[in-house]
């Protein structure tokens, strides 16, 4: 077992187990938010006929303009209508916005360039140029030109192409199922008023929701006092394969206090223990490795260092396992305040970035930073990453940021660096 190992090799480290899921079908009006699996190919043409874009007149644009004579009007083609013979010298059709644009004609001439109107007949003030005002089949999609690549997740516009494009069903990765475990004797429901000693569980719900703004499927949270019994009972009943777990996330129990039992569970259930502590704040107890080919982690629980290895260890951990496309999105940012730190441990510092007067992205950290500080993680939109090297990040420094998902990306105060 490897320990007090770096960040980069810590994250390598639980990636490389990642393996991809399988797919699934799902109806369209059930994918949204859900990752696409595997390459979509358009079937025809988007849109799959030329369609005028303004309500109007199909022509021949040589045939029009304010001393040309008057057109025949041979039909009126509604969106959902097709015209059945087409445009020929003299005559013009009335055309409605998206219906079938008919043979013979070249552009439509908007309703609002009529010089006159009277019974079949119909003059303009002004002649289209050839090809104006009409939409051409394939505009935005060609036949068998591939639209999506996989790993795409489902938002409502990527929906409503699948939905243009037929794919209904749609074919997606089957999403992880992640249990969600807190140990800890002094935990109690969120919905319990806590006696003497005990504290809320914040823990479980706000991991599971982690689950679920990644991706995944959390079942729980499950909750074991600090006994090992309970403990081995717990790990037992996730690793049934009724469960179908794919991910174990513990939230306490990991470190090296006497009621600290995770470990030695696991250990004496056969796992298999990649390493425990990385050279990080918060979070420095993190316990990762496998059990029954299922990988857990083991995060600290103090509520902060708990979110933050989440977010930086067990999100990508899943998006690998649903293919996205997309990782954890960072960029750099300048910071606004002076950081102090401790030399020799990466720091995953809660932050604020916003956009200066000046059109630089700035970012400063929320306040206090100690580990049970929940509210650093409520105010943040972003997580900086110092490296290791150094005790001090001065103002100015440029820093690399890495977005909380939840969070906005411009922060409401602007420019504020108190």
């Amino acid at each position: 077992m490897r320990t007090f190992i770096s960040f980069a090799e810590a994250l390598d480290t639980v990636l490389s187990v990642a393996q991809r899921g399988p797919s699934e079908s799902v109806p369209l009006d059930q994918a949204l938010g859900r990752t696409i699996a595997e390459p979509v190919v358009a079937p025809s043409d988007l849109p799959p006929f030329a369609s005028s874009a303004m309500d109007g007149f199909a022509v021949i644009s040589s045939e029009v303009g304010p001393d040309a004579p008057p057109l025949k009007v041979i039909a009126h083609i509604a969106a959902g209508d097709v015209a059945d013979t087409p445009v020929e010298p003299g005559t013009c059709m009335k055309i409605m916005t998206g219906a079938p644009f008919p043979e013979g004609a070249d552009s439509v001439a908007p309703i609002e360039w009529v010089a006159r109107h009277e019974h079949d007949e119909v003059t303009f003030s002004r002649a289209p140029d050839p090809g104006k005002h009409v939409r051409p089949a394939g505009e935005d999609v060609a036949a068998r030109a591939q639209v999506f690549s996989g790993g795409e997740r489902i938002s409502p516009s990527i929906l409503g192409m699948l939905a243009s494009l037929g794919a209904d069903p749609v074919s997606v990765t089957r999403q992880p199922r992640v249990a969600v475990i807190s140990t800890g004797d002094e935990i109690v429901p969120a919905s319990q008023v806590p006696g003497p000693g005990q504290i809320r569980n914040s823990n479980g719900p706000s991991l599971a929701a982690q689950v679920q703004a990644a991706g995944g499927i959390a079942t729980g949270p499950w909750h074991a006092p600090d006994e090992p019994d309970a403990i081995r009972e717990l790990i037992t009943s996730c690793l049934s394969a009724d469960q179908g777990h794919d991910v174990l996330v513990f939230s306490g129990g990991v470190s090296v206090g006497d009621h600290d039992h995770v470990q030695r569970v696991l250990n004496e259930l056969g796992a298999t223990i990649s390493f425990w502590k990385v050279r990080q704040r918060p979070g420095k107890p993190l316990l990762f490795g496998s059990i029954q080919g299922i990988p857990f982690l083991g995060l600290p629980g103090n509520p902060v260092s708990s979110a933050m290895c989440f977010e930086v260890y067990v999100r990508p951990l899943l998006f690998r396992m649903l293919g996205r496309e997309e990782s954890p999105q960072t960029v750099n940012a300048v910071l606004a305040r002076d950081i102090r730190k401790v030399d020799g441990l990466h720091f995953f510092t809660r932050g604020i970035a916003s956009v200066s007067d000046a059109g630089t992205l700035m970012v400063r950290d929320t306040g206090p930073q100690r580990s049970n500080l929940y509210g650093s993680v409520v105010r943040a939109n972003c997580i900086m990453h110092l490296p290791e090297a150094g005790d001090h990040v001065p103002e100015g420094t440029l820093v690399s940021i890495e977005w909380l998902p939840w969070a906005d990306r411009v922060a409401s105060d602007a420019g504020d660096s108190q």
